[in-house]
C-alpha cells in the first residue's frame, strides 16, 4: 500500500488540476510521480475536504450551510438562506430566484404578503412562477411609492406579482419619501394612508429588501429627502449603516430619528417587527454594513444573501 502523502501535495496537485486546469500528464511531469498517483492524490483531497466540489444547475437553488450557521449563530435569526457564489450570473438574480423559491412554497399557506421596493423586490417579483391556487390572497406595499428616478416602486412590483398569482391587491397612494416634516405631518394624518399602513403591518409574511447607507437605492432615498444642511449634519453624526422601507439604522441595529423618521410614508420599524415572519433580501458586498445592521435590528426572522455577501457580514461583525 503505498505511503499517505503530505497535505502540501495534495493542495498542490489540486492547484494544479481545479485552477490551472492542468492535465493529470502535466501535473505528474510537474510533481514527478505517476499519472495513476496523481488520480489517487487528487481523490485524497477531495476524501480530506482539501477540494470542495460544487455542481451549479440553473434550475437548483444551493446551499451554502456553514455560512447560514453562522448567521443563524451570529444574529439569532430562525433562517439564513445563502445562495453559492454564482457563475455568470449577478449576485441580485441568484438571490432573487432564491427569494422567488422561497415564495413558492409558502404561497399556498399564506393569506397576506407585504413587500417593499427596490432592485432585488422587482427581480423577485419578475421571477416567480406559479399557478395561481391561493384566491384568498391579498397583496400590500409596506411602503409608498419612491420617485421615478430612485429605482422601482412597490407597487410596481405588486402590480406584477397579483397579476401572476390573481391576487387581491391594494395600493399606497403616497410618495414613500417626502421632503419636508409638515408634509410629513399632513400625509400621516390621512385616512387612506393610515388605512394602507395598518393593512401593510397586519401582512402574514414580508418579503423586504435590505439598503446599505451610501449605496444604490438607500443613497437616492436619502436625495429625495431634501434634507438641508444642518439635517444632513445630523444624520451623518447618527453614523447611518443602512435601511429597510427607508428606515434607517446605524451598524447595531438602533432606529435612527430625526430627521429622516419625519421623511418616510410607510410601515414603522416597530410595525416590521411585529409581523410575523419577515424576510430580508440583500446581495452584493457592498451591502455588508446595512446587512449587519438590519440583522441586530430584530426586524428580521430570515435573511436571504449570497455567498459573497454572508462572509463580509460575519468578517464584518467578528462572527466567522
Amino acid at each position: 500500500m503505498p505511503a499517505p502523502r503530505s497535505q502540501d501535495v495534495l493542495v498542490k496537485a489540486a492547484r494544479l488540476y481545479y485552477l490551472e486546469d492542468r492535465s493529470q500528464g502535466e501535473i505528474a511531469k510537474t510533481l514527478g510521480i505517476s499519472r495513476s498517483s496523481v488520480s489517487r492524490i487528487l481523490t485524497a483531497a477531495r476524501d480530506q475536504g482539501l477540494v470542495e466540489v460544487r455542481i451549479h444547475d440553473p434550475g437548483v437553488i444551493g446551499h451554502v450551510t456553514e455560512l447560514e450557521q453562522g448567521l443563524c449563530r451570529a444574529f439569532g435569526v430562525k433562517t439564513a438562506f445563502v445562495v453559492p457564489r454564482p457563475r455568470g450570473r449577478s449576485p441580485i438574480e441568484v438571490v432573487a430566484q432564491a427569494a422567488a423559491h422561497i415564495f413558492e412554497e409558502r404561497y399556498p399557506r399564506i393569506t397576506s404578503f407585504g413587500i417593499s421596493w427596490g432592485a432585488m423586490i422587482e427581480r423577485f417579483a419578475g421571477l416567480v412562477n406559479i399557478e395561481p391556487v391561493n384566491a384568498a390572497l391579498r397583496i400590500c406595499p409596506l411602503v409608498g411609492g419612491l420617485p421615478s428616478d430612485a429605482g422601482p416602486a412597490g407597487n410596481t412590483s405588486l402590480e406584477v406579482l397579483a397579476a401572476k398569482l390573481r391576487a387581491i391587491s391594494f395600493r399606497f397612494e403616497s410618495p414613500a419619501v417626502v421632503e419636508s416634516p409638515g408634509t410629513w405631518l399632513a400625509l400621516t394624518r390621512e385616512s387612506v394612508i393610515r388605512a394602507a399602513v395598518e393593512r401593510a403591518a397586519a401582512v402574514d409574511l414580508a418579503f423586504v429588501g435590505v439598503g446599505s447607507f451610501g449605496v444604490h437605492n438607500s443613497r437616492r432615498v436619502v436625495a429625495a429627502m431634501h434634507l438641508n444642511e444642518s439635517e444632513a449634519a445630523l444624520l451623518s453624526r447618527q453614523a447611518p449603516a443602512g435601511d429597510i422601507c427607508g428606515r434607517f439604522y446605524d451598524v447595531n441595529g438602533r432606529p435612527l430619528g430625526l430627521p429622516t423618521s419625519q421623511r418616510v410614508i410607510g410601515i414603522t420599524v416597530e410595525q416590521l417587527t411585529a409581523i410575523p415572519d419577515v424576510v430580508g433580501l440583500a446581495a452584493g458586498v457592498e451591502k455588508a454594513l446595512g446587512v449587519v445592521g438590519a440583522l441586530r435590528s430584530g426586524t428580521l426572522d430570515e435573511v436571504v444573501v449570497d455567498e459573497d455577501l454572508a462572509r463580509a457580514v460575519l468578517n464584518l461583525a467578528g462572527a466567522e
